[in-house]
């Protein structure tokens, strides 16, 4: 269900000017209807304005809450999204430790390979020692 201006004002307690410059500021989204004006979500409106209990028009459509119940059906249901989201995030974490130590492993051979380069004083073999090089 979406709101016009004038019943997004109603239920607010802000004026239409209020919520014209929220939507242009983009502080609140809204969708342009063909009449001219815009269509806004209650979801959209009472998260950039919080509900103002006291200047309730009646509409008891909008009076519902934002966010339904949840039945015993959609329990199950949000269940299993909760451990799907539960085994990515297990997989991300195994994942971000695989590559710490392949990083910790590359370290460890660019900080040798640095200290190869860095040592570059000449050495003296046995030969040159016998010659008197």
């Amino acid at each position: 269900m979406k709101l016009t201006m004038g019943q997004a004002a109603k239920e607010s307690g802000i004026s239409k000017a209020t919520l014209s410059r929220a939507i242009k500021s983009g502080r609140l989204s809204a969708v342009p209807n063909d009449r001219n004006g815009f269509d806004i979500d209650p979801a959209e409106l009472f998260r950039a304005f919080p509900r103002n209990t006291g200047n309730s028009s009646g509409n008891s459509a909008v009076k519902q809450s934002v966010t339904p119940p949840v039945t015993g059906d959609e329990t199950g249901a949000l269940q299993a999204q909760i451990e799907g989201l539960r085994e990515i995030l297990r997989r991300a974490d195994l994942a971000a430790d695989e590559l710490r130590t392949d990083r910790d492993h590359w370290r460890k051979q660019a900080e040798s390979a640095q200290r190869l380069l860095s040592d570059q004083t000449p050495r003296r073999g046995w030969w040159r020692r016998v010659v008197g090089g």
